[in-house]
């Protein structure tokens, strides 16, 4: 069971730092304004997305392994860009801190059922299901950020 678990490690870290890639290249050479701009109503800002993902990317995760981490996600939506490489170096210090995450997840947290502390939809699953959907959301916000960022190359 080691080497499996090991596997689900190291796979998770790799893609991780795929989705962490696809961030830098999302962020590289953008000015103030195209960190900040929406296409309409109803849709997020570049740096909200990532904000957004980063955060529950790292409360995902603490979640598979019994941990809570102290989370603002209202906040993830109001925030302000400025700079895309402090915004850059905000997803590496995310990636390690979820592969310290990753490297502590045991075979048990694989099948605990876990709950986030606050967790506006008060779900209950298993930790294997947390880390799926760790994955899974990560993709649909990087998404969401390289239509943006096309969108606003389009329109400037």
């Amino acid at each position: 069971m080691a080497d499996a678990l090991q596997s689900v490690r190291d796979g998770m870290k790799q893609v991780l730092a795929e989705h962490h890639a696809s961030w830098h290249e999302v962020l590289d050479g953008l000015t103030p304004e195209a960190l900040n701009w929406t296409p309409g109503p109803e849709t997020n800002s570049i740096t909200v997305l990532l904000t957004h993902s980063l955060g529950a990317e790292e409360s995902l995760l603490s979640t598979v392994v019994g941990r809570t981490l102290s989370r603002d996600r209202d906040a993830e939506f109001r925030v302000q860009g400025s700079d895309a490489a402090a915004l850059a170096r905000r997803v590496d210090e995310v990636g390690t801190r979820t592969a310290a995450l990753l490297d502590a997840i045991s075979a048990d947290d694989l099948s605990e059922i876990r709950q986030p502390a606050n967790d506006r939809l008060n779900r209950r699953f298993p930790g294997i299901w947390w880390l799926l959907h760790a994955v899974e959301h990560n993709r649909e916000h990087i998404g969401q950020a390289m239509l943006t960022r096309q969108l606003y190359a389009q329109q400037h």
